[in-house]
């Protein structure tokens, strides 16, 4: 009977051994993970800033090109030019606040 009781015993901890195990290797994984996020989110961060730049770039160009010698044209880029000034007062207002 003592036999028997010990033999439990250590099957009981050999299974508690390799419960530890696992739970130290998704406690592992778990952290590799959650770095893996983390990088993930700031490349993100980081590509969104650069979508944003490129964007400003192409309004910019837009803009560039439709300057033109044309009375129309001139006319149409200071109004352009003036939406611009209008919308970034009103960013400065924004961040004033």
């Amino acid at each position: 009977m003592a036999a028997d009781l010990q033999q439990q015993i250590e099957r009981i901890r050999a299974k508690s051994l390799v419960l530890r195990d696992k739970y130290q290797a998704l406690q592992l994984s778990f952290k590799q993970l959650r770095q893996e996020n983390t990088d993930l989110q700031a490349q993100i961060m980081v590509r969104d800033a650069e979508l944003e730049k490129l964007r400003l770039q192409v309004e910019y160009l837009t803009v560039a090109s439709t300057v033109r010698h044309s009375e129309g044209d001139l006319a149409a880029t200071r109004a352009t030019i003036a939406d611009l000034i209008r919308e970034i007062d009103a960013c400065i207002k924004d961040l004033h606040e």
